[in-house]
């Protein structure tokens, strides 16, 4: 008797991670409906290893039939090996597809050379017609490759794994996870595409019919998706997730110069600096020490020195990470100076290996893959909609948006940890962004939303005095120093940095300043007060004090804390003035801070994304984007002209509230790198924003 079986997970697992609820419940409706009735197997029409003379047929009969009039779906698909196309892969329907081996599991090229070539031109004439609706799985990779190899970029309508972003934003993404949910047939095969022998002909084969289902269920998958967007109602957001693929692919295949003998300074200022630690902790400890190796690392603290254990969060095990040797610094005065090196050599290496000595491509330049849809697992994925960014497809470049700046928690680490009683030199992070350099002839710019986040959050509360203050560009940590002081605040220009009482209001509120900045971000996203109390030194009473000051002088964050928990539980989403939702899929107790931080991050991930969208359609060469910034280079010779048009573009991107929010969107420049952007002259800005205000 044969029965069949539609694996789930176990009801322990979900008690104890509720968030897969959801995805149990569906694999229970699918058993359900095949219970009584046939788990009907498609038809599958594939061509395998199919001849030249095949190829070229199916090739150019898809081709005539994209000449019709409506548009022609097809599912795209490669395989690599090796840092080459070993396959592509099409399917027209949900059963039908081919598969093109350009590598025989002799080893050799499957076809002739000229075969080949003919070949690679029907796809391009095929795949590039913009009657033909190119949809795929994570295409951005696979466009990496055939703008490499291949010349051209296919016409992609849709990736499926932006899809399920743009819906469910923190749910898996793999294409084995959308087709257990979306496909109606569904039999887990990714598998087969492991472990492949290249030499063997039977495993060579298995491979081709895995790369025709993928496609097969990419095409599945991809109507699916549709209706879904549709019945929730979120084509709007669908449709803009699916636009950045454009602009995003376009950074990434441009890709930013480098200052190759800057980049080699930089390795030697940080190789010194490690050397001079080391040699620094071996003299104290009397002894050679590995600082990358934990069990020397355990025998010296807790051995040795006899320190307290201290274990990590989450696992209970014990540790020597960042946060056990500050917490050890902290108990043991005596032991900073080697905390400090020690937790200098880790960060300078980390710095050296993985952003300065990131690999190249062979023009020179460095580049990455963004992700718009976060982790194919969705382990990792960004529900707030900020991009991710990671080596590119061929292994080079590094994660570009975690360069660190002059004001980076990198940066501000090194500051603080050196010098410590005499015992090793002082040394500040080198300029790690002066080794990207705009190309001859350009101009570097640096775009960055100001004060992005605080801006959303005081039009959700629509607190009149912070937007006042923010939009005079007062300085709001100062402000809000004043009130937490309950102290009633000088006029909101004196508290805008250059004023002449700005610098005499600051001093004597420095420490007041900082705490407030603290403060009132963990407070406005629903921190409760021994959190609070713990991130800022302050006694439970201390900070139950000032957060009943703050909610006071600013009722509408209250207010904006009890809507955003009713809407949470009520609906289970949350939504922004974009219309894009965070649907939860977990427990509710305890989210309330994760809904509130939501809203702003999401916001402002689409601000940034929106800006982009339209210098890309300026036709201007965007070349990064980290989180809340963009950086692009311009003709130098244009620069006066595109500026005030840059300016405008970002401002004509408004975030819909009853009182409209347009966050200002600062810029910087400079002919020499991204480390050396300053901001506009005074003057300039003045002329710049007049000409801004009529482009």
């Amino acid at each position: 008797m044969k029965f069949r079986c539609i694996p789930t997970y176990h009801p322990a697992a979900v008690l104890r991670d509720w968030s897969l609820r959801a995805i149990t419940v569906h694999d229970l409706k699918r058993a359900r409906k095949h219970r009584d009735q046939p788990y009907a197997i498609p038809n599958y029409q594939f061509m395998v290893a199919p001849s030249y003379e095949d190829t070229i047929r199916v090739l150019y009969q898809l081709y005539v039939r994209s000449m019709h009039r409506d548009p022609l779906r097809l599912a795209f698909d490669l395989e690599t090996r090796a840092g080459h196309i070993a396959v592509a892969g099409l399917a027209w329907s949900r059963t039908d597809a081919i598969c093109i081996p350009f590598v025989s599991w002799t080893g050799g090229h499957y076809y002739s050379h000229a075969d080949e070539t003919n070949i690679v031109w029907h796809l391009y004439r095929l795949l590039t017609n913009r009657n033909v609706q190119v949809v795929g799985q994570n295409l951005l990779y696979d466009a990496q490759y055939t703008y490499r190899d291949w010349h051209f970029t296919p016409h992609v309508t849709q990736d499926t794994m932006i899809s399920q972003h743009a819906v469910f934003a923190d749910q898996p993404k793999s294409l084995a996870h959308l087709a257990s949910m979306y496909c109606d047939y569904y039999v887990y095969w990714k598998d087969e595409g492991k472990n492949i022998n290249p030499l063997s002909a039977d495993d060579a084969r298995q491979w081709w019919r895995y790369n025709c289902l993928d496609c097969v269920h990419t095409y599945e998958v991809a109507s699916a998706l549709e209706q879904v967007v549709s019945q929730l109602r979120l084509t709007g957001p669908h449709a803009a997730q699916q636009a950045m693929f454009w602009p995003v692919l376009q950074a990434m295949q441009r890709g930013v110069a480098v200052d190759r003998e800057r980049r080699r300074q930089l390795v030697q200022e940080l190789t010194a600096a490690i050397k001079e630690r080391q040699q620094y902790i071996e003299a104290a400890v009397g002894h050679p020490l590995n600082v990358r190796s934990t069990p020397q690392m355990k025998a010296l603290f807790y051995q040795d020195l006899r320190q307290r254990p201290v274990l990590k969060r989450g696992t209970g095990k014990l540790t020597l990470d960042d946060e056990a040797l500050q917490t050890i610094g902290r108990r043991e005065p005596l032991l900073r100076p080697l905390v400090s090196a020690i937790a200098d050599i880790r960060t300078f290496a980390l710095i050296k290996t993985n952003f300065v000595m990131a690999e190249l491509d062979s023009d020179g330049r460095m580049r990455c893959s963004f992700n718009i849809g976060g982790s194919a697992s969705g382990t990792s994925a960004p529900k707030t909609y900020r991009l991710s960014s990671s080596t590119n497809a061929f292994g080079g470049g590094c994660n570009l948006q975690t360069i660190p700046s002059d004001k980076s928690k990198s940066a501000g680490k090194a500051r603080s940890r050196v010098g410590v009683g005499g015992m090793v030199n002082a040394f500040n992070l080198p300029n790690l962004r002066s080794m990207f350099v705009p190309d001859p002839g350009y101009t570097w710019i640096d775009g960055d939303l100001d004060r992005a986040d605080l801006q959303v959050v005081a039009w959700e509360a629509d607190d009149a005095s912070l937007k006042s203050a923010l939009r005079m560009g007062a300085d709001i940590h100062l402000l809000n120093a004043f009130v937490l002081d309950n102290r009633e605040p000088p006029p909101l220009e004196e508290l805008v940095d250059g004023h002449p009482r700005y610098l005499d209001h600051r001093g004597p509120l420095k420490h007041a300043r900082e705490f407030a900045k603290t403060f009132c971000h963990a407070t406005n996203y629903g921190a409760g007060s021994r959190t609070v109390a713990a991130s800022t030194g302050r006694t439970v009473h201390e900070i139950d004090r000032a957060q009943a000051l703050w909610l006071g002088a600013h009722p509408g964050i209250h207010e904006w804390h009890t809507r955003t928990e009713r809407q949470i539980r009520t609906h289970k989403f949350i939504e922004n003035r974009f219309g894009y939702r965070w649907y939860i899929f977990d427990r509710i107790d305890g989210l309330l801070p994760e809904a509130l931080a939501w809203v702003p991050q999401s916001t402002v991930a689409l601000v940034i994304n929106r800006i982009w969208e339209k210098l890309y359609l300026m036709g201007l060469d965007v070349l990064l984007q980290v989180h809340d910034s963009l950086c692009l280079q311009v003709p130098t010779h244009k620069l006066h002209e595109l500026i005030p048009a840059i300016t405008a573009a970002a401002n004509s991107v408004v975030v819909p509230y009853p009182d409209p929010l347009t966050i200002p969107f600062g810029l910087k420049v400079s002919s020499v790198s991204w480390g050396d952007v300053h901001p506009i002259g005074e003057s300039d800005a003045q002329e710049l924003q007049r000409l801004a205000g009529g482009v």
